[in-house]
Formats: structure tokens, C-alpha cells, sequence
């Protein structure tokens, strides 16, 4: 299925999607929604059903309106709705991460540890603007941005924090 754009479709489909959720991922990805919407930030959705039609996928990717970087969405809600339970994760790009480390060294090494989770870049794709490189605790880390930044199954004051961290990276990237 192709990508959903024009926001009051968006936002359409967004009602539609989110009970699908348990209440407590509702009230997350609800919560993220709000922020994204009082920063203005463009909103886009794209659909793909598996192979055997038993899982639909939707993501709901968040940018800052300017400047415009190709694929360098702030963060995404991704859902997968399927038979037995949907699932619900949230990816951050956190591009500029070294203009607020302060922040993101104070936080819980649970959080620390998924912002560095992923695969070191490789270059795998040609038309890649943007890798992920900071120093966090010390260590210089080039991330692939299509690899990683992943978080799921965190207490609320976790997701707290992940939407301090996006609220620092959109600040970070609109002072352009």
C-alpha cells in the first residue's frame, strides 16, 4: 500500500490505528502524537501487509518541517498489528545528539545502552544522507540510521525521557 501524506489523512488514520493498542502504549503513542503536533512537525504514514495478508505494518514517522533533510525523520511510531498482538515500538534518529550529550549522559544505562544499540555504518546504502555519530560516555559511535535506535517494553519514566531526548534532538535540529 503506499504512503499516507496529506495530513488530515494522516490524522485519520491515526484514529484509526491507535486502538489498536494496549491503553498504556495508547497513552505513549498518543502522548508523542501531541508533542509532534504543538512543533508543527511533518507527519507522514506508511502501510505494508506481509506476504501472507496476517500483518499489517504502520509507520508513522515525525520530522521537523525545517530544515528538510532527506530521511531524517525525528522519530516513528511503528505498530504491527497482527492476529495475536499488536506490537509497538517507537525509533529515534537522535541525528544530533552530540549538541545535548549532557542530557543523554545522565540518563539510565537501559536507555544509554539502546541509543548505542545497533550496527556500526557500513555504508550500505548509497543514497544515505545521515549516520548516527556521537560520543556518549566516551565511546565515538557511527550508527547505520536505518539500523538501531529502537525502544519498546520501558517503563513510563523511560518513555519520559525518550520524549525529553526528542523534544533536545528537534531543538537541536530546528536551530539551524
Amino acid at each position: 500500500m503506499p504512503a499516507i501524506n496529506k495530513r488530515e489523512d494522516v490524522l485519520k488514520k491515526i484514529k484509526e490505528i491507535y486502538p489498536l493498542l494496549s491503553s498504556e502504549n495508547k497513552n505513549i503513542a498518543d502522548d508523542l502524537h501531541e508533542l509532534a503536533l504543538e512543533r508543527d512537525m511533518k507527519i507522514g504514514i506508511g502501510v505494508r501487509v506481509n506476504a501472507a495478508n496476517t500483518k499489517t505494518h504502520y509507520d508513522i514517522q515525525y520530522s521537523a518541517k525545517k530544515p528538510f533533510l532527506r530521511m531524517a525523520f525525528l522519530f516513528r511510531i511503528c505498530i504491527t498489528e497482527n492476529e495475536a498482538n499488536p506490537t509497538f515500538r517507537v525509533r529515534l534518529k537522535l541525528l544530533n545528539i552530540d549538541k545535548y550529550r549532557p542530557i543523554v549522559e545522565a540518563c539510565p544505562d537501559n536507555i544509554k545502552y539502546l541509543i548505542t544499540l545497533g550496527k556500526e555504518c557500513d555504508s550500505c546504502n548509497p543514497s544515505c544522507t545521515k549516520q548516527m555519530v556521537f560520543t556518549l560516555d566516551g565511546i565515538s559511535h557511527n550508527l547505520c540510521t536505518f539500523a538501531g535506535g529502537v525502544f519498546e517494553n520501558l517503563s513510563t519514566d523511560e518513555w519520559h525521557i525518550l520524549k525529553t531526548l526528542i523534544i533536545e534532538d528537534y531543538k537541536a535540529h530546528t536551530a539551524v
